[in-house]
């Protein structure tokens, strides 16, 4: 028995801390208000008396540029596996109960823009619950990007990145449909 399903994930989520115009969002207590500015924007305290007229104060904005897309699969016997989707070659690579039915496979992009020359901070989370609409789910995990250990703005004030992560499926899983999920990142200057 198998059960066919095509998995388009929809990873366009973001999240920037407070961002402009918006509600603010609860904060965990010593949190940054303002870190999607540059350090010595971030308000009169840590700025010496010499305010801020040298810098380049400008927030923090992504821009997802493709999502992360796994093609076709199908569950076969338990349906219990998973989906690697790899960031260098972009191919996928199924294990357990899983087989390819084709589709083409498409990492994350995304362009991050802010001041130029300055370090970022991006975080992705743990897991996701992935849906469609008449009850299948899935958890995408394991999310990996082709970011540096300390990714620095060019003089540009941009850097682009690839993200990617892991599709899987246990046995109670009801699996199967066009499932999607959002993936939250989060930019932030340190």
């Amino acid at each position: 028995m198998f059960r066919a399903l095509a998995f388009a994930l929809a990873a366009f989520g973001l999240v920037l801390t407070g961002l402009a115009g918006a509600e603010a969002p609860l904060r965990a207590q010593g949190n940054c208000p303002n870190c999607d500015l540059p350090p010595g924007c971030r308000g009169n305290g840590n700025q010496n008396g010499n305010g801020n007229k040298n810098r380049n104060c400008q927030r923090l904005t992504i821009t997802i540029e493709s999502d992360v897309d796994f093609g076709r699969l199908v569950l076969l016997g338990s349906g219990a596996g998973q989906v690697v989707l790899d960031l260098d070659t972009g191919q996928k690579y199924p294990t357990g109960d899983i087989d390819d039915l084709g589709g083409m496979p498409v990492t994350g992009r995304a362009t991050i823009t802010g001041a130029p020359f300055e370090q970022i901070v991006v975080a992705l989370p743990g897991e996701i619950a992935m849906r469609d609409p008449s009850g299948g789910n899935a958890t995408l995990r394991d999310f990996v990007t082709d970011l540096e250990g300390f990714p620095t703005l060019d003089a540009d004030g941009q850097i682009q990145f690839r993200f990617s992560g892991t599709l899987v499926i246990d046995a109670e899983t009801k699996a199967s449909g066009n499932l999607r999920g959002r993936i939250p990142i989060s930019v932030e200057y340190p």
